[in-house]
């Protein structure tokens, strides 16, 4: 791959763009094998060398099942008399995590985010808490009111919010943007204790009082006993990953247990 096409798949993954990397892999004319071209989900590619039109036509046509299915692929496809295998390599739009307050707490929670493949965004109003120096790692340090970035922040159904703020009114203050805005994040999760989180929601009942709630997350994580700052962000991101998957979040042995009682027979498991 030329400089050029991995700048602008690099530049595309970092906007947080769905992009397929197509590469031709075989084709009677072998100048073309290896060829690589960017493609969006609009139908539109770029290349450093262009493909023939009807080539990049037929390329186009055939890689839309793939675009719709949000998947990599291979396919095949019959160009003036030849035939053409294509590898398109899909790179979605990375999930986006969003941390709100960038105290002890947030620094192993941008880590394990990070090494989960989330676009990592940090956010605080303090410089000596929102600089590359604590988070070298992150994709984003944000340094601005939390009501200002709420206001306009990207949301999708990719997006998971974290508030780990240092007082309720910055609570309240991103939750009240938050829940102004008519795009919906997958999730919003809110540390603290059962009477700072009962304060937060008892300033928004008088702005929201049809807002019933139900879809935050708070207190945040699960019930694993955590104590330590390294042990809060294991058992919240545990909970992101079981929204994200949809899944139980409960032990695996569980299922396990059940085959005890029956004798470990053989094909039990």
């Amino acid at each position: 791959m030329n400089d050029s096409l991995y700048l602008n798949l690099s530049e595309s993954i970092k906007q947080r763009k769905e992009v397929f990397l197509l590469t031709i892999t075989d084709c009677d004319n072998h100048e073309l094998i290896g060829r690589k071209v960017l493609l969006n989900p609009m139908g539109e590619i770029y290349s450093t060398s262009p493909f023939p039109p009807s080539l990049q036509q037929m390329i186009i046509n055939y890689s839309e099942k793939l675009i719709r299915k949000k998947r990599s692929g291979t396919f095949t496809f019959s160009w003036n008399g030849s035939m053409v295998e294509c590898f398109a390599e899909h790179f979605p739009v990375p999930i986006h995590l969003i941390v709100a307050g960038a105290g002890h707490v947030c620094e192993p929670v941008a880590m394990i985010g990070k090494s989960l493949g989330f676009y990592v965004t940090v956010i605080d109003d303090r410089k000596e808490f929102a600089n590359r120096d604590r988070f070298p790692h992150v994709d984003e340090v944000v340094c601005q009111s939390f009501l200002h970035f709420f206001q306009k922040a990207e949301l999708t159904a990719q997006t998971y919010i974290l508030l780990l703020t240092r007082g309720h009114k910055y609570d309240v203050l991103s939750l009240q943007e938050l829940l102004n805005r008519k795009e919906k994040p997958a999730y919003i999760g809110m540390i603290g204790s059962r009477r700072r989180i009962s304060g937060v929601f008892e300033q928004l009942k008088n702005d929201f009082p049809n807002e019933s709630f139900d879809h935050f997350f708070t207190p945040v994580g699960l019930d694993i006993g955590a104590q330590t700052p390294a042990e809060i962000a294991i058992s919240i991101m545990a909970e992101i990953l079981k929204v994200k998957n949809q899944a139980s979040g409960v032990s695996l042995s569980t299922k396990f247990h059940k085959f005890t009682r029956m004798g470990f027979r053989e094909g039990a498991i």
